[in-house]
């Protein structure tokens, strides 16, 4: 279902005053001197849905620059604020005797909150031999350790069906919500 749909004078002039409100996305796109095929606040899935299809892909060519543009901004500012900060939050940290966790910093009228966060890891060999040595002693390992059960749908679909049999009762397939990729298709009928 194609329709072509042209961008009326009311939608440039929409457009023009987009580029000007005083929202963090039109700013940003004002300043970089970005544009999209239309103004985006009158995007809505009914309006994507009888774009032509031109202007979807550009949609989606904007939207994969603007995420990888705004995955390197998201990186530069936590850089700059650790810069800024991080040495008098770790130092607030340890004279509570404490390497993580959270702590509040004040400057120029803000107060700064500064969250470090811990990774934990646990070496899973080590965990089956304690869980062993629980179970042997006659304890409930599920008091301490919580084990998580999952099949490799690789290696399932590899298995020959008299193994798969008793495991597909415990199977649930969910479908994922559909991706589109618009291609181009060449003279010959091929995508580029």
């Amino acid at each position: 279902m194609q329709q072509n749909t042209a961008i009326s004078p009311a939608k440039t002039a929409t457009a023009s005053a987009t580029s000007l409100a005083p929202t963090p996305l039109a700013a940003a796109l004002s300043q970089s001197g970005t544009t999209l095929p239309m103004p985006y606040l009158d995007l809505s899935a009914q309006v994507i849905r009888d774009l032509p299809l031109e202007h979807v892909a550009a949609l989606q060519r904007f939207l994969a620059e603007a995420k990888s543009e705004l995955g390197t901004l998201a990186g530069m500012v936590q850089a700059g604020l650790e810069l800024r900060y991080g040495e008098q939050a770790k130092a607030q940290l340890l004279a509570k005797g404490q390497d993580t966790g959270t702590t509040h910093l004040q400057d120029a009228g803000f107060d700064i909150t500064v969250e470090v966060s811990k990774d934990v890891k646990w070496e899973p060999k080590g965990l089956t031999e304690l869980v062993a040595q629980i179970q042997a002693a006659g304890g409930d390992p599920r008091e301490y350790v919580e084990v998580r059960y999952s099949v490799s749908e690789a290696k399932f679909k590899a298995w020959p069906q008299t193994l798969k049999a008793p495991f597909e009762a415990l199977r649930t397939i969910t479908p994922k919500a559909p991706k589109f990729v618009l291609r181009r298709m060449d003279a010959n009928g091929e995508g580029k």
